[in-house]
């Protein structure tokens, strides 16, 4: 995607390629978040356009489907399994100039019991008339960026990220991108039922198609971090918090050529309170580090990435993520919108002084993925 996109969230990626291939190659290194997987499908009308005639001229649809393998060892046991582990399909309608609608359907086998209704969101925006955009809708709300190439999510997205249906802000001009949003959120400090939680996300991308350099950065800031989706099943009562606990997260990115590098950092700006959030008999201060370096290149006329990564957590035992991991990841696009990806991971659980058992694990995963 050649252009930055608010309503995801996050920035993107940069490409010289047409968008199918930008997508292919997204799909390719892997960048998880499903929201920006998506976006590649938008096509909006140009502000001189007017909407084509008939229903469907104005749908789109795009979708993915992951199958995964997956054999783990630690020093006691060992296990394996196949899994569906994501089926999405996305429809969007460009029905005016200004005016997106969007919807994301979702099935994880072993995580939704069910298809759910990922997304649903309208988004005013024309970038060829204003920098400004409003959207409205469930969605993933822009706090970190979770870019990665591996098979598996970062650990700073198993920290961070947060789906509510919220109000968004946004503005674009000359590669500086921002966003504020609003939500009620499902975590409580009080009675209250209003829309207390609220956050905002800055950066700056290089916007040069035909460069080989690139780079992005970019910092998000949420008032309160107990209201993202997995802390929000950790915190001993999501109801009744102690107090709310701000969180922030810093990244960055950047494509020379065939390599690139992705950095992130997201944490807890305190610690909670302990009855809320526990880390060693006192209240914790999560936080997650991820760093990753990346090669593409062809092999036999096929792309192929190669990664390798360094993640990490900080009081983060109550969450169940390991305290350090190590991945290496290797993807081949064996046909179009078809990729074979393979990672080895080692994890690192925290030590027993730390009350975590000290174990270390080892994981092979292969992951079949065709993206439309």
């Amino acid at each position: 995607m050649a252009v930055i996109t608010v309503i995801a969230g996050n920035s993107i990626p940069f490409s010289t390629t047409s968008a199918d291939e930008a997508g292919l190659r997204r799909e390719l290194l892997n960048l998880k978040h499903k929201v920006e997987r998506l976006e590649l499908s938008r096509k909006p009308l140009e502000s001189s356009e007017k909407p084509p005639h008939g229903w469907f001229n104005y749908l789109n649809l795009s979708g993915l489907v992951e199958v995964e393998a997956a054999y783990t060892t630690t020093p006691d046991t060992h296990a394996s399994d196949v899994a569906l582990t994501t089926v999405e399909l996305g429809i969007d309608a460009q029905v005016t100039p200004w005016v997106n609608a969007h919807g994301l359907i979702l099935f994880e086998e072993g995580v939704t019991d069910s298809s759910e209704i990922d997304e649903g969101i309208i988004t005013l925006e024309n970038r060829d008339l204003s920098p400004l955009s409003l959207a409205v809708g469930r969605m993933y709300i822009p706090f970190g960026n979770f870019d990665s190439f591996a098979v598996t999510d970062p650990l700073t997205l198993e920290i961070g990220e947060t789906r509510e249906t919220a109000l968004q802000a946004g503005y674009i001009s000359d590669g500086f991108y921002s966003s504020l949003f609003l939500f009620n959120g499902d975590t409580k400090d009080s009675d209250s039922e209003s829309i207390e939680l609220f956050g905002l996300n800055l950066g700056l991308a290089s916007d040069h198609e035909t460069s080989d350099f690139n780079y992005e950065i970019g910092l998000s800031w949420i008032n309160s971090l107990a209201d993202s989706d997995n802390l929000q099943e950790s915190v001993t009562d999501p109801n009744n918090l102690a107090k709310k606990v701000p969180g922030f997260s810093i990244h960055a990115i950047i494509h020379n050529g065939p390599f690139s590098l992705i950095g992130e950092y997201l944490t807890a700006s305190k610690s909670f309170n302990a009855t809320d959030l526990v880390f060693n008999k006192s209240g914790a201060k999560p936080a997650a580090f991820n760093l990753e370096a990346g090669y593409a290149f062809k092999l036999t006329g096929r792309e192929v990435s190669f990664a390798l990564a360094w993640q990490g957590t900080e009081e983060a035992l109550t969450l169940d993520l390991p305290e350090t991991r190590y991945l290496a990841a290797l993807a081949v696009d064996i046909y179009k919108y078809t990729i074979l990806g393979f990672e080895y991971a080692h994890d690192k659980n925290y030590g027993v002084s730390d009350g975590g058992s000290g174990d270390y694990s080892d994981t092979f995963t292969a992951q079949l993925a065709v993206v439309f």
